[in-house]
């Protein structure tokens, strides 16, 4: 692998070395003692080349780059095809650089001029409409990488520029994702200020998802200096690595100096947007976030339902409920504020309209769900048949008279009287009950009026 000095007299002598035909009798841009002007990053060197009027940002590889060359040629492909304003030409060589006798694979993009993200909000800083124009801009930006399955990687305020035409350019592609190469192993994790805590304390694939949190952070940081210009000052912006938020404030944000300053000070606006970082910080995994833009919207109620759509007065029901985008969400009828996904179980007596509302700073959204109750039943009455027997037993004549104890004491004997019984005169044993339409009636309603007379 070429050592940085070797590639860096190699570009001097880019007439000789430099193997592109397009970039053919290019000049290189040098510093007052004659060597050339460069960056270093942790995987190339970045050189600045002249072709005719077009400037390119010229890249060599100081590392070992084998295993990744076929990513950056997918990304390089897709870009390419995609064509969105944002992105420079981006153009990958094979054997670009002939660097001591081995050739090289290079990486040209087109030279973008113009202010870094930070350079050109304080330029801006007491000009309220340029900034909100930059939030609006970024937002576009954000939703059209998203439409085109672009994810940037390492959004961040060293990587954005805004050119002459206050446009937003991006630079730095190494951690690019594009569909072609999602959930390969991610090298390039960005910048801490800008990256939910679940990217940097683990190792992660290469993501879609990867500039979610980032855009939020950038977009918040936007509209509240734009709305409040002394945040630039109060937090040190411009000497910082970051810009409003820094990596410490999201072990415990709602106990950080930015969300006590904002969530007392600022608009609603910033307020439901610093919720929406509140909330990505509770998710688990930057992976399963949403973009926040689709919290710019009124909440989506995906369900509210019951188990039951009958009941009798005093049953159990449970309640079912899973709302999209919310920042509050309530339950009438006595259960109130709940999460976005959740169920609980009621025991309901009367009013039997459940409405759940769900609010965000672009709407409310509401439904209602009506659960019939029956009241408890009782029985007025019970039809019971009797049956009737063809064959009748007078059984008056049996005599049944109380047996005569005598009780003294010491008498050795008891003098019992025995009841005498009369002796049928039908055989009992062959008696059969016949069963006619004929009803006996009980009435119940009397039972219970007088049951609750007595329990008042």
């Amino acid at each position: 692998m070429p050592n940085k000095s070797d590639i860096i007299n190699a570009v001097k002598n880019s007439d000789i070395f430099l193997k592109i035909p397009e970039l053919k009798g290019a000049t290189v841009k040098l510093k007052p003692d004659g060597s050339p002007f460069f960056y270093t990053g942790g995987f190339n060197m970045v050189f600045q080349l002249t072709e005719k009027s077009q400037e390119w940002a010229f890249r060599v590889w100081h590392t070992n780059i084998n295993h990744l060359k076929d990513r950056f040629q997918k990304i390089s492909q897709y870009l390419s095809k995609q064509k969105l304003p944002y992105f420079a030409d981006f153009i990958y060589d094979e054997s670009g650089l002939l660097v001591n006798g081995e050739l090289a694979d290079t990486i040209r993009m087109e030279w973008l001029d113009g202010l870094l993200l930070k350079d050109f909000i304080e330029k801006n800083l007491n000009n309220k409409g340029i900034l909100l124009k930059l939030a609006e801009d970024f937002l576009t930006m954000c939703k059209d990488l998203h439409n085109h399955k672009i994810s940037h990687g390492d959004l961040q305020h060293g990587n954005i520029i805004i050119d002459g035409e206050n446009k937003i350019r991006l630079i730095d592609y190494d951690s690019v994702c594009v569909p072609d190469i999602e959930e390969q192993e991610e090298y390039v994790t960005g910048l801490k200020g800008y990256q939910h805590p679940s990217r940097i304390n683990s190792k992660n694939k290469t993501s879609l998802n990867a500039d979610y949190f980032s855009e939020l952070i950038i977009y918040l940081s936007i509209v509240a200096i734009a709305e409040n210009p002394k945040l630039w000052e109060d937090f040190q912006v411009k000497d910082s690595e970051f810009l409003l938020c820094g990596e410490d404030d999201f072990t415990d944000f709602s106990q950080s100096k930015i969300y006590n300053d904002l969530s007392h000070n600022a608009s609603q606006e910033i307020k439901d947007l610093l919720n929406i970082v509140v909330e990505y910080l509770s998710t688990p995994s930057y992976r399963d976030l949403e973009p926040f833009f689709t919290y710019l919207i009124p909440p989506k109620i995906i369900q509210f339902s019951m188990d039951k759509e009958v009941i009798i007065r005093g049953q159990k029901v449970t309640l079912l409920w899973n709302v999209n985008k919310a920042l509050e969400i309530e339950i009438d009828n006595g259960i109130g504020k709940v999460n976005h996904k959740d169920k609980k179980e009621i025991y309901p007596n009367q009013n039997p309209i459940y409405k759940l509302t769900a609010r965000n700073s672009y709407g409310i959204s509401e439904q209602e769900i009506v659960l019939r109750i029956f009241p408890t039943p009782i029985i007025e009455s019970l039809k019971v048949p009797m049956p009737d027997f063809e064959s009748k037993i007078n059984l008056n004549s049996i005599n049944i008279t109380s047996p005569k104890i005598d009780v003294s004491i010491n008498l050795p004997d008891f003098n019992l009287n025995l009841p005498q019984f009369t002796a049928s005169s039908v055989d009992l044993q062959k008696i059969r009950p016949k069963y006619k339409p004929k009803v006996s009636i009980f009435n119940f309603s009397k039972i219970y009026e007088y049951i609750r007379k007595r329990e008042l």
